[in-house]
């Protein structure tokens, strides 16, 4: 996805071993704040950041051409980030700004059901437990909560929070809680999944660091469980780095599991950051790479990036890094 300003963006194809530039003359133009998402060789798009609009699309490609193949709404300002993908016929979609959970058919993209979450939400007076993102293991769907008051606030209403939902009948049968952590996910995938052990991590962005008595970092649920781990977290927040300006940082962006326990990821760094942070101009997001089974971490050697580009990806047996950069 390339934004080009405020209300333009496209979704384009690239070789990445062979393409040195990309234009936008094959690419279709999409809303400035979706998520991509692949399931069966098709592409879906999710609202994300987008408030104004939350539709769900899926498109073909061939050579570089995208074709729409269907669309529906999510709803107005739900903010539909993730899509967790059970089966040819079904998948969910949290709403991050709305109190449900949709069901549809990524075939015919067709909405087939939801489920209400407002009874879950930990805010007096708050109906919205903010659904993030989730995973799938065992046939239950691990469904993250945020758990935070507003968006622009994001001041943790609840410790780290997820919901246990039955897939073959879309029952919640559990809400786990943590007040070792807060802010269960955003709007990304992988803030919440399982290794190859069966244990499911769970990455907590306590108020994006805004709030200094909030913590960060890794819960775990053990294969097998449908609670926290008690043994086990790994805080980002508490976290000494010498090589990173003030010793200190305070949650991790953009986590993507690499295999063995490893993600690499984004830590961002307070000492870097103006205030308010500025997170178009900001170069205040490292990347490191986390070994969450031992609790240690490890700087990468790429430049410092932005928020808004401080993503990565695997792709065959290597990661790709996203960077805003002082050289482009």
């Amino acid at each position: 996805m390339n934004r080009i300003d405020d209300t333009t963006a496209f979704l384009v194809a690239a070789n990445s071993d062979q393409d040195m530039q990309i234009g936008n003359e094959n690419g279709v133009e999409i809303n400035t704040g979706l998520g991509v998402h692949t399931y069966n060789g098709k592409f879906y798009t999710s609202g994300t950041y987008t408030y104004g609009s939350s539709n769900i699309a899926k498109y073909r490609l061939e050579g570089k051409i995208f074709t729409k193949e269907g669309e529906f709404s999510a709803g107005e300002r739900g903010q539909a980030g993730s899509i967790m993908f059970v089966d040819d016929s079904k998948a969910y979609v949290p709403l991050l700004n709305q109190p449900e959970l949709l069901i549809f058919n990524p075939t015919t993209m067709e909405i087939t059901g939801s489920i209400d979450l407002s009874a879950y939400a930990l805010g007096e007076g708050d109906t919205n437990p903010n659904a993030s993102t989730g995973v799938i293991r065992d046939g239950k769907f691990f469904l993250g909560l945020a758990q935070f008051d507003t968006t622009s606030t994001v001041y943790c209403q609840g410790g780290a929070s997820v919901l246990v939902i039955d897939v073959a009948t879309d029952v919640i049968e559990k809400h786990i809680q943590d007040d070792r952590a807060c802010m269960t996910g955003w709007i990304l995938k992988e803030d919440v999944f399982v290794d190859e052990l069966g244990d499911i991590y769970v990455n907590n962005m306590a108020a994006f660091g805004f709030y200094p008595d909030f913590k960060a970092g890794y819960l775990r649920i053990k294969a097998g469980e449908t609670e926290f781990d008690p043994d086990y977290f790994f805080s980002i927040t508490d976290l000494d780095l010498p090589e990173v300006p003030g010793g200190k940082v305070t949650w991790l962006w953009g986590g993507v599991y690499a295999g063995d326990g490893i993600v690499y990821g984004n830590l961002w760094v307070p000492a870097l950051s103006s205030n308010p942070p500025d997170y178009v101009n900001d170069k205040n997001f490292l990347a490191y790479k986390l070994d969450l089974r031992n609790q240690m971490v490890t700087a990468v050697d790429v430049p410092p990036t932005t928020g808004f580009s401080a993503l990565q990806t695997m792709y065959d047996d290597k990661v790709l890094f996203g960077r805003t950069t002082d050289a482009g």
